[in-house]
């Protein structure tokens, strides 16, 4: 027998479906599906999402398991270049009439529906739950659903009551699910979705002659600093030259037209700089390799255990701040500030980690060089960071096994 609470939030359900068919937009425009045969599935948006949901990666592993898919987006557009251009897909702006939102199901016969973010839509949950068709939600905080006693919080009692499976980042946000009135054999906690880069390109033939070039010295970089950073750089270097008098640092990711005054502010630190677009390799008293091809950064996150990331430390002059994710794919311990726009989710994620080493300044920035000198303290910092950089890719797979098996399991 349902307990008074699940009572009341199914009444809530009920009249909240009523308010909104008294209120309905009226029936949907034209609704087709995308054409084929095979299997299709709805994925529902969250418009409130602070960062881009990973609506690419799902469809793209939902499809590499079943290639015969088709989907239908509503709520947020996917942005720009996240939805494969050959996906059989189309979008579909749906109103809150659930009796519109019914006559929509009717044509489109989906095998399933995915929520993607913190939004609910009752309409759609509702026309799903009636025809017996799995609901998956995933990448949900669940974190601002409306309190225990509120209207919003009752709704949403009786809607998360009507969710197949629901796949969490973290044991938090499973609490949330439980509080909402989730049964607990319907909740698994997946990990946080991150963004999974494929490595940067590098001519491994280059790569090989500079790592034998290279052999024995001590080699950090820094990816796309600003000017103010540049400074602080060459500081930390000058005090990494004193532990060890053949380490070298490589900046790279820089713009062209401040070259001239990187190498300048390099020579009058003292610093022996060699420039890469004069087509040379660093000699043994050569202390700065000035990389000024943006190009090829994939060749030097492969050569330097330790990696700086630009733009963190201290704003100015220079080019974009590089995704973190791009030294951490390819074994590079790193070192950053405090900025963390624009990859403040990204950089959460490595700290939880212990994947990356925070400074704050000059002192702190030398310090935390000279400590990653040591091969194993690198290593353990590389390669928490790795885990977190290639585990998006796990849990996307996780979610598009969810879903496919939830639609299978319901024929």
């Amino acid at each position: 027998m349902p307990s008074p609470g699940q009572m009341t939030s199914s009444m809530a359900l009920w009249l909240h479906l009523r308010r909104r068919a008294a209120s309905g937009q009226g029936p949907v425009g034209p609704v087709s599906a995308p054409p084929g045969d095979g299997p299709l599935v709805l994925v529902h948006l969250s418009e409130n999402a602070d960062d881009p949901l990973p609506v690419g990666g799902l469809v793209k592993a939902m499809v590499s398991r079943r290639p015969r898919l088709r989907f239908v987006f509503t709520g947020a557009t996917p942005t720009e270049g996240q939805i494969p251009p050959d996906l059989r897909e189309t979008r579909l702006v749906l109103p809150d009439d659930p009796a519109a939102v019914s006559a929509a199901l009717d044509v489109l016969s989906p095998g399933g529906l995915v929520l993607l973010g913190d939004r609910m839509p009752s309409s759609l949950i509702a026309g799903m739950a009636d025809r017996r068709l799995p609901i998956v939600l995933a990448e949900a905080r669940l974190l601002n659903q409306g309190g225990r006693g509120s209207w919003r919080g009752i709704v949403n009692r009786g809607l998360i009551r009507c969710i197949s499976n629901i796949l969490v980042p973290d044991v938090t946000t499973g609490a949330a699910a439980r509080q909402l009135g989730a049964d607990p054999d319907r909740i698994e906690i997946v990990g946080p979705v991150t963004e999974t880069l494929p490595p940067l390109h590098a001519n491994e033939a280059e790569r090989a002659a500079l790592a034998q070039i290279l052999r024995g010295r001590h080699v950090w970089l820094a990816a796309a600093p600003t000017m103010p950073e540049i400074r602080i750089l060459l500081q930390a270097h000058q005090a990494a030259l004193q532990h060890n008098h053949r380490a070298l640092l490589i900046l790279a990711g820089l713009p062209e037209e401040l070259v001239p005054r990187i190498r300048a502010e390099t020579e009058s630190q003292g610093l022996a700089a060699v420039l890469r677009s004069e087509d040379e390799d660093p000699m043994a008293d050569d202390h700065v390799l000035i990389a000024d091809d943006p190009y090829e950064m994939g060749l030097w996150y492969r050569l330097s255990p330790v990696c700086f990331m630009g733009g963190t430390l201290l704003p100015g002059p220079g080019l974009a701040p590089r995704h973190p994710f791009e030294p951490a794919a390819l074994g590079s311990a790193i070192i950053h500030g405090p900025i963390s726009a624009p990859f403040a989710a990204e950089w959460l994620q490595l700290t939880g980690a212990s994947a990356a080493r925070s400074v704050t300044d000059a002192e702190t920035l030398s310090r935390a060089v000279a400590d990653l000198t040591a091969p194993d303290q690198a290593a353990m910092l590389a390669g928490n960071a790795w885990s977190v950089s290639t585990g998006g890719a796990a849990v996307i797979r996780r979610i598009a096994d969810a879903v496919i098996d939830a639609m299978e399991s319901s024929q």
